[in-house]
């Protein structure tokens, strides 16, 4: 498979405390500040209100060579230091005067959260990736329902190779996200499909690029999935036939041999005109130039000739169609029509199969009548036709798939 490169990284948004009013007064009726420190704390937030970070980083480092400090003194210049390194770019020196801090007695119990999440989001930029994890799960206790810190968790876990535990926390962050109503992100969806491919698994994957397709209806997804289903070993001829006309109606066959194949089985299904359809379109998108090009001339031309044989005989095909009792004809007819782009006859034929109980063919009937719908830009009729066929059967997954091109297209 194509690897996923997973974008969209979680950027860290770290919203430091301000530190721009004047802490000393503040803090004055409840906290004893020495005249030694307390001066050099004063002249490193004027410097901090002025931007003038070196400034300010040489004033606290001043301020924290002082021999003798107290607990809030300490915790002052930490919060002070974190803030002017974050804003000099140092954010590994940020967070370990930041770890500090949270580690402190003197932080107030509100803020303890706002800090947990902050360290999770500096130690994922830095790079530190099991602290970001055990600071992301801290930020979910307090936050279990904020989808961001799934992701961050989920994110530290896949940059150290654990597609496991990386699954596991992505998962949950998107049940977090439709519990909320929200939409989930394509950057989750190709994290997990990526994990999912890492770990082997191909229902996952399958799952996976079903929800891309859902949510975000792109050339690339479609081809991804329909690709992946086409090759399961439990199709049948049918249902791989259904897999290429989607395929064709999403104009995602891109192989030679998708080309020759779905020919093939076409005029097997006595359905030349759709053979000839898909031969020419290969021809016509040089796909089929290559190297077996008289091969596949070969194929076009029986295609053509079986084609124009069929053609001849629509008109009694018709009449033993309607005069039979059962809807194999008619089923076979509709097929036929679809295949020569004669979707309004296509309909009538299988609606009428419909009413003579196909009994077996009653779901390939109604996908068959779907797409012609389809074709006719009944939306509505077409998507009907697809949710007609029940989840056991064989033809569900590729009929739901038609029901979301449907929606979309």
């Amino acid at each position: 498979m194509r690897k996923y490169l997973v974008v969209g990284l979680l950027a860290a948004q770290v919203c430091a405390a301000s530190v721009t009013t004047l802490v000393i007064p503040a803090i004055a009726q409840a906290e004893t500040v020495s005249k030694e420190v307390g001066t050099k704390l004063k002249d490193a937030q004027a410097a901090i209100a002025k931007k003038h970070w070196d400034e300010a980083i040489a004033k606290l480092k001043e301020a924290d060579g002082q021999p003798k400090k107290s607990a809030y003194e300490q915790y002052a210049i930490n919060d002070l230091m974190a803030y002017a390194l974050f804003n000099t770019k140092d954010k590994a020196g940020a967070a370990k005067y930041y770890e500090a801090n949270l580690n402190s007695p003197q932080v107030p119990a509100a803020q303890v959260p706002a800090r947990v999440k902050q360290l999770a989001t500096l130690n994922f930029d830095i790079k530190n990736y099991p602290k970001a994890i055990d600071y992301g799960t801290r930020w979910l206790k307090n936050s279990p329902d904020e989808s961001d810190a799934y992701l961050l968790v989920a994110q530290s876990y896949y940059q150290q190779k654990d597609c496991k535990n990386a699954s596991k926390y992505i998962q949950q962050g998107m049940d977090a996200q439709r519990k909320a109503g929200q939409p989930i992100k394509q950057n989750w969806l190709d994290l997990k499909l990526f994990c999912m491919d890492q770990m082997g698994d191909t229902k996952g994957m399958a799952d996976m690029r079903m929800q891309l397709v859902r949510q975000y209806p792109t050339h690339e997804h479609w081809d991804a999935l329909l690709t992946t289903l086409r090759q399961q070993q439990e199709n049948d001829d049918l249902t791989t036939l259904n897999y290429y006309r989607l395929m064709l109606d999403l104009d995602v066959l891109k192989k030679p041999n998708d080309y020759k194949e779905m020919a093939e089985m076409d005029i097997t299904a006595g359905v030349p005109g759709e053979a000839l359809v898909v031969m020419n379109k290969g021809f016509a998108n040089k796909v089929l130039e290559t190297q077996d090009k008289e091969r596949y001339t070969r194929l076009l031309n029986n295609a053509r000739t079986q084609a124009q044989e069929v053609q001849k005989k629509l008109p009694q095909l018709e009449q033993d169609a309607k005069a039979s009792k059962t809807a194999d004809l008619d089923i076979n007819l509709g097929m036929t029509y679809t295949g020569f782009a004669q979707y309004d006859k296509a309909v009538e034929a299988l609606q009428r199969a419909l009413t003579k109980n196909p009994g077996k063919r009653t779901d390939e009937a109604q996908i068959a009548l779907g797409r012609a719908y389809l074709k006719l830009n009944q939306k509505e009729a077409a998507r009907k036709a697809f949710k007609s066929v029940p989840a056991d059967s064989k033809l569900a997954q590729v009929a739901e798939l038609y029901g979301i091109y449907a929606s979309q297209s």
